[in-house]
């Protein structure tokens, strides 16, 4: 049954919303999975706050149109369901890894990073990188090791003024005696 026109209109509009407030789109093909499977795989985005929605061309085309993104072209042919995250690598990493494991599906077909159209291989290189919590755990560990050596080299300083002192204050104690 066809859906009323202002229902299309209010998917289009809450799509462009979407669209224009997330930092990555991928458009996959999800032709092969059972309903298991998808389910598997959605629950696999949910947990790292992703979401997925299969949403019929036309209507992804006019919500694209509308967010000011570049046209998709051939890449919004066949079925394709859209994977739109914040994160623009976690949603790459669970495509890929779940493909490994279910025979290459779901097959990513392109999609939007910062507004930019990325292709498959594009999003296979971004599945490579490592994700932002350690990206953060990195730049932490860089940021605090310098502190730390400071730390540990002025620990080691004073240990040694301290040692001196007692020293000296032994010294001067043996020789009063």
């Amino acid at each position: 049954m066809p859906q009323p026109r202002a229902v299309k209109e209010q998917i289009v509009q809450d799509l462009s919303t979407r669209l224009k407030e997330t930092e990555s789109v991928y458009l996959t093909d999800l032709t092969g999975l059972d309903v298991g499977e998808v389910t598997e795989l959605r629950s696999r985005l949910r947990a790292e706050s992703v979401e997925c929605r299969v949403i019929k061309n036309t209507l992804t085309r006019l919500a694209v149109a509308d967010a000011g993104l570049p046209d998709l072209g051939e890449t919004l042919d066949g079925p394709t369901a859209l994977v739109l995250s914040a994160d623009p690598v976690a949603p790459a990493k669970i495509l890929i890894d779940f493909g490994k494991d279910h025979e290459e599906r779901p097959r990513i077909k392109g999609g939007f990073l910062t507004g930019e159209i990325i292709d498959a291989a594009q999003a296979v290189t971004l599945s490579k990188l490592p994700g932002r919590d350690e990206l953060l755990a990195k730049t932490v560990g860089g940021i605090a090791a310098p502190i730390n050596g400071l730390v540990f080299t002025l620990s080691g300083v004073l240990s040694g003024l301290v040692r001196t002192l007692s020293a000296l204050s032994q010294q001067k104690a043996s020789q009063d005696s």
